[in-house]
């Protein structure tokens, strides 16, 4: 098992509801972000790789999980070899 972390770009939402288009022209900033999630690695495909925020070694168990696009990633480390 793999402690990793992770540097993705995630998408970005606004927390308004409907809103007229100009005002949303001159809303500001509606960019993706850059995101840094650390966990462990418990399973990758050529599409996506899937990270557990807490990890059980005694017995193995998970939980938090985030599901990650490796179009999203730019960079995966590894913290640490369980």
């Amino acid at each position: 098992m793999k402690i990793v972390k992770v540097t993705w770009i995630d998408s970005c939402a606004s927390n308004l509801n409907w809103l007229m288009m100009d005002d949303v022209r001159n809303w500001g900033d509606v960019e993706p972000i850059r995101i840094f999630t650390y966990g462990a690695l418990v399973q990758e495909d050529k599409n996506y790789i899937v990270v557990a925020q807490s990890y059980g070694k005694d017995p193995e168990q998970c939980c938090s999980l985030n599901s990650i696009p490796k179009g999203c990633i730019e960079d995966i480390k590894t913290i640490e070899e369980l």
